[in-house]
């Protein structure tokens, strides 16, 4: 796990000084070593020193070494005599598998990294070398022989890669503030963008756009080639190499069971390999306590485990967290985040995390990975993409209802709806936490911000989340939108930043794509048992499981104490970002903003604890990344 950063200019320049602060950006996410290539006319490369002459192109890379520990393994790398080089940030995990091939096919090696596997996969197999990859992924290789560059991202876009391109030439980096080191840049905000995120409450849903004007993310599961020669490409023509599909399957529970099983272990099989220790987030949710069931049980890891817990609140979770650690044998690790410490680590958080984010779960997820960097636990594996994939949020249980009512099947509706009122998630029906998915009219007042707006940003507001809601969506379309736009891309970054923050790569088995691809086969009605969700996988988990996580009935995903903290410290905090942010007050109408904060403050509120918190995050990110409106 590591980060990037790339340059590719019109004219040879001296941009030295600028290219390595580029990287003193991202050092987090590669504390373990750091190189640079500069490439200058007639293909002459120079590897690591200070760049005394112009150069066209440069690759630079910070390295958190997992694979290959030594000085083998740094990057960026070279292949076939420095006929190609690579910056390359993720894990290919079914790199011995493809190295094996490759050997066969007469290639040598002399690391035992999955960089040079790709390098050699590359060589071999040109493009196509990504649908043989099982992973996480981003990377730019330059191909000398050849005068091109290829870049590419995995399926789901789990590790970061963006685009900026000038009059000069074209930069690509892993985080957006790595622009920062080039002088000539200013950040804007993109509009429309923090628009949608302040009415719908969503970020991250568009593919190929950011929070910052003219940041571009390389679409996931897409690749980008171009002319080396031609060093602004044109970002539109990045193509596919993957498609989230799975013609529906005539599974039976018993066979779709077993097919979960099989390709879940797996996953989480070839998630373990790695040179330096591997542990596991658990929430004591059923996908956590999978993920270290299969790794502890199956596999005989020794494994460490992280968690957030909240003594005193509703919905701690340390009773199954307990259950499972007591089960599976592991080693424990609770950390017991606080609004006042959140209040002081706030700005660290919106730094690292590159765009605003709406609550507060974030920081229990950032309590947990700095635990893992404070026990020198380098990788964790976490449980981001089972809801999705296995239809486990609350919202699909309905989505599964109305399909059946548009089936004409009111009886089966009917008897589905009984059996999950008196067998399936107590919260069920708390329709307050849905609210975004129930018509206009059942909507309260209290959620709405858009009375608030400015005209400028009045005229933006498009109700963007009614365009995720298609008529006649069928439970598969609710899926691979929450895989590819509404749910997970948000999550995956949270997730990175998070994670990177601390210098710990975060690994997620239920982001296998041949996992994925599997649930996307598999009928409706296979995904709910007498009124439960995830049964599939609780029944593929077996003894894998404690009886305790068997048997709960309440689902809290990544809760925190949201309100209570807003009230304290932290509300302060952003109460002055809030007053204090002219660029903000062109948006929204802070003076109103702050009367909400006083009711909220005396209970009464109109805006909730999220649109407050958003607002607030916002304001916060506009001063730290000093963005334009």
């Amino acid at each position: 796990m590591c980060g990037i950063s790339a340059i590719f200019l019109r004219s040879p320049r001296r941009l030295d000084s600028a290219f390595r602060h580029s990287l003193d950006l991202i050092k987090h996410r590669g504390p373990d070593g750091r190189g640079i290539v500069w490439g200058k006319e007639g293909d002459k490369t120079t590897f690591g020193q200070c760049c005394d002459v112009a150069f066209s192109w440069a690759l630079g890379h910070v390295r958190l070494a997992i694979l290959d520990t030594s000085e083998n393994g740094l990057q960026p790398m070279e292949f076939d005599g420095g006929a190609l080089w690579i910056s390359y940030n993720g894990e290919v995990y079914n790199y011995l598998e493809l190295k094996a091939e490759l050997e066969q096919a007469g290639y040598c090696f002399r690391t035992g990294t999955d960089t040079e596997v790709i390098l050699a996969a590359y060589s071999l197999w040109g493009t196509k070398c990504l649908n043989r990859f099982v992973g996480m992924f981003a990377f730019v290789l330059v191909d000398l022989a050849k005068r091109r560059v290829f870049c590419a991202r995995d399926r789901f876009g789990v590790k970061p890669l963006y685009f900026f391109q000038s009059a000069s030439g074209t930069h690509i980096f892993s985080e957006p503030k790595q622009l920062k080191a080039f002088s000539e840049y200013s950040l804007q905000v993109n509009r429309q963008l923090l628009v949608d995120m302040l009415v719908d409450g969503v970020v991250n849903h568009v593919p190929d756009e950011s929070l910052f004007k003219g940041v571009i993310p390389l679409v996931p599961g897409h690749y980008l080639c171009w002319d080396l020669d031609e060093p602004r490409p044109d970002l539109s023509k990045a193509q596919p190499y993957w498609t989230l599909s799975g013609d529906l399957k005539p599974y039976t529970r018993q066979e779709a069971m077993e097919r979960v099983e099989a390709a879940f272990v797996d996953a989480v099989r070839i998630r373990l390999r790695s040179d330096v220790p591997v542990g596991s987030c658990l929430s004591g949710g059923i996908d956590s306590s999978s993920i270290v069931g299969v790794a502890s049980l199956d596999f005989g890891a020794r494994v460490q485990t992280f968690s957030a817990c909240f003594d005193g609140y509703s919905f701690d979770e340390q009773y199954y967290m307990d259950a499972v650690t007591r089960h599976c044998g592991t080693i424990t690790n609770k950390v017991f985040p606080a609004g006042t410490d959140f209040a002081q680590d706030i700005e660290n958080v919106v730094y690292h995390q590159d765009e605003p984010f709406a609550g507060s779960s974030i920081y229990s997820q950032w309590c947990v990975m700095r635990a893992a960097c404070k026990a020198g636990v380098p990788v964790l594996l976490d449980g981001q993409g089972g809801d999705e994939a296995l239809c486990g949020y609350r919202k699909y249980s309905f989505f599964y209802l109305d399909s059946l009512l548009k089936q004409g099947k009111l009886g089966l509706a009917l008897r589905n709806a009984l059996l999950m009122f008196v067998h399936g998630d107590q919260r069920l029906f708390y329709f307050s936490e849905g609210q975004r998915y129930l018509p206009a009219i059942l909507r309260r007042h209290s959620d709405t911000i858009e009375s608030l707006l400015r005209p400028e940003a009045k005229m933006l507001q498009r109700k963007v989340w009614c365009l995720g809601n298609v008529e006649n969506s069928s439970l598969r379309d609710y899926q691979k939108g929450d895989l590819l736009r509404w749910s997970l891309p948000s999550l995956l970054r949270y997730e990175d930043r998070n994670s990177m923050a601390h210098s710990v790569e975060s690994r997620v088995p239920f982001l296998d794509h041949r996992f994925i691809e599997l649930c996307i086969s598999i009928p409706d009605a296979l995904f709910f048992l007498d009124g439960k969700t995830k049964r599939l996988l609780t029944g593929a988990m077996g003894t894998r499981l404690p009886a305790e996580v068997h048997n709960r009935r309440v689902k809290y995903g990544f809760s925190t104490p949201n309100e209570d903290w807003l009230r304290g410290e932290l509300g302060r905090v952003f109460e002055q970002e809030i007053k204090r942010s002219s660029i903000l007050n062109e948006i929204i109408d802070t003076s109103s903003v702050q009367k909400h904060f006083a009711s909220f403050y005396g209970g009464a509120g109109r805006l909730n604890a999220n649109k407050l918190f958003l607002i607030g995050c916002i304001a916060m990110w506009l001063r730290i990344f000093n963005v334009e409106w």
